[in-house]
């Protein structure tokens, strides 16, 4: 297992550094979770960035294939987000072709164009939904015989509950109303407890979002090693400042994640006056302008030159570079923890001496999009202390009890919905009609056009090349709980011609001209707008009025809506 690792390590880093200690720790929990995977059960790797948690939770599996010794065909690594998936899928493959090993990898999730229903190849990546939705019989294969529909509805549940399933970034399992840790916990504990092997890969998990995710699980494991893993992050506080561009120093490679794409595209704007190589990267992104700032930032990176990336909650995880300087807003403890982690991760050379990493920590002039209670805790713990260590210490002073039920209850509705359906889910059975929730929203596609894509147009209706379609898309969120994506979706629309309700027709995609937004936004699952009315190259142009609190988008759209 050791030696498997060490090739695993070589084949990822080009240097074919090892870091003989780390890899010792990697070592011992792999081999943990591979002795111990006699029945079903529940591994929780709970461990600082920067220690190559994706070596041992793959270890494993590749490990069984080696000796001849199998506990699981298939493993699915899920993931919080599709930015994600790419990097973690083009980790994987090196791996294996590292390894020598003969085994097929797919990815499906909603972004695939032929979706296999989890049953594409021997390591599956999916997302959190995906997943999910396979299990609930939303995301099956169907067809109509008889004159009736049926299908594969427990394919998916019997292929999960024989495989071994790791949840990458596992503490990004959680929501506004805490509904998503309560749906997967039922999930993920049915299925442990017929004999899955699960692992929760994270940094920063709270004990409130482990007890929800873990309450029904019959085995449990924490895999606990001694560490003496010290950050070497200098941290300050700012907290009557708010982060502008004259705060920035541009030599180095720096790191800025701000809490919204509005401030993260102005201050965008701002630098690229001041620093010679400016990047953006967030949500609001098509897929190929994402992939190409990853790859210049690669280069860059690599040859040592200057730059500043900025972002928002999409720089937090997967990001296998390390930054020497942080720039960010305050955001939840978990969060900023996770922020910390992007700092400082390569260890220097003995003979070289150590370059300190700073993170600085600016106010904000509203909290949107966490909650103010949350805020408020962390910037309390702020002020007591920015030691690494008190900070991560304090993870569970800030999501407190009483904090977590506060934020549960504006939920429940949704849960109880949930526990309805999964109620009347039966083996073998027609799954229920109604709709059921993993995470209080849903989202719209947007496709964004330019001339390559479109074929003709006429008054009514554009005709568009599928090749490098998908590429140039992105997915745009909507809450069920406040109004303020809903309201800022409506006000970009307003802005210029929208196109949807796709068909193909002689191997084209045909869309039509949509004046009622309504309409649009309540019933089609996609919608296709030119990009010089509402896209540029920092992404969707979001610069729009928004509440000034969390209080202010309060009110619930009735369930109608």
């Amino acid at each position: 297992m050791k030696e498997l690792i060490a090739e695993m390590i070589k084949s990822w880093n080009e240097k074919g550094e090892i870091d003989n200690e780390r890899l010792e720790l990697q070592y011992k929990l792999a081999k943990e979770i591979f002795d111990k995977v006699d029945e079903g059960r529940l591994f929780i790797l709970n461990l600082p960035t920067g220690i190559g948690k994706t070596e041992i939770f793959l270890a494993p599996f590749f490990y069984q294939f080696k000796v001849n010794d199998f506990f699981a065909g298939r493993m699915y690594i899920v993931e919080p987000t599709h930015a994600l998936l790419t990097q973690m899928r083009d980790r994987v493959c090196n791996y294996v072709i590292g390894l020598q090993l003969d085994i097929p990898i797919g990815e499906d999730h909603g972004d695939v164009e032929n979706p296999t229903f989890l049953y594409t190849a021997p390591i599956t990546l999916t997302t959190i939904d995906s997943f999910a939705y396979g299990f609930l019989a939303k995301r099956v294969n169907k067809w109509w015989k008889y004159g009736y529909e049926t299908g594969r509805y427990t394919l998916p549940v019997g292929l999960m509950g024989n495989s071994y399933i790791v949840f990458d970034e596992a503490h990004l399992i959680q929501d506004s109303v805490f509904l998503s840790p309560r749906v997967m916990g039922k999930i993920i504990c049915n299925l442990v407890n017929s004999g899955a092997i699960v692992v929760f890969s994270s940094a920063t998990l709270p004990k409130a979002l482990l007890e929800r995710l873990t309450r029904e699980c019959k085995k449990v494991e924490n895999l606990t090693v001694d560490l003496n893993v010290k950050r070497d992050v200098k941290i300050t506080f700012n907290g009557d400042k708010q982060l502008t561009e004259n705060e920035i120093d541009c030599e180095g490679n720096t790191l800025v994640i701000l809490n919204t794409v509005e401030r993260a595209r102005s201050l965008y704007k701002k630098l690229r006056d001041k620093c010679k190589n400016v990047y953006i990267l967030h949500s609001l992104m098509a897929i190929e302008d994402r992939r190409k700032v990853y790859d210049s930032v690669k280069i860059k990176m690599n040859n040592e030159d200057d730059l500043v990336l900025i972002g928002t909650q999409t720089l937090e995880v997967g990001l296998d570079f390390s930054f020497e300087k942080l720039y960010a807003e305050i955001s939840p403890i978990d969060s900023l923890i996770q922020r910390f982690g992007r700092i400082g991760r390569r260890k220097e050379k003995k003979n070289e001496k150590s370059k300190e990493v700073n993170a600085i920590i600016f106010d904000v002039e509203n909290n949107l999009p966490y909650l103010d209670s949350i805020i408020k805790a962390t910037k309390d713990v702020l002020h007591s202390s920015t030691a690494y260590d008190n900070l991560v210490n304090s993870i569970d002073t800030v999501y407190d009890a009483n904090k977590v039920k506060e934020i549960e209850e504006k939920g429940d509705l949704f849960y109880v919905e949930f526990l309805e359906y999964i109620e009347n889910l039966h083996l073998f059975s027609y799954p229920p009609e109604d709709e059921v929730l993993v995470r209080p929203s849903n989202y719209i596609i947007i496709f964004i056009l330019d001339d390559s894509l479109i074929e003709s147009e006429s008054d009514k209706e554009l005709v568009l090349r599928k090749d490098g379609l998908d590429d140039k898309s992105l997915k745009y969120s909507i809450s069920l709980v406040d109004n303020h994506s809903l309201k800022r979706l409506t006000t970009l629309l307003n802005g210029g011609n929208i196109y949807s309700y796709p068909y193909e027709k002689g191997g084209k995609i045909h869309v039509k001209k949509v004046t009622t937004l309504d309409r649009i936004i309540n019933n089609a699952l996609s919608i296709y707008v030119r990009k010089d009315d509402l896209y540029d190259e920092a992404g969707l142009k979001v610069e729009l009025d928004k509440p000034k609190s969390e209080s202010e988008g309060k009110k619930r759209r009735s369930k109608k809506k």
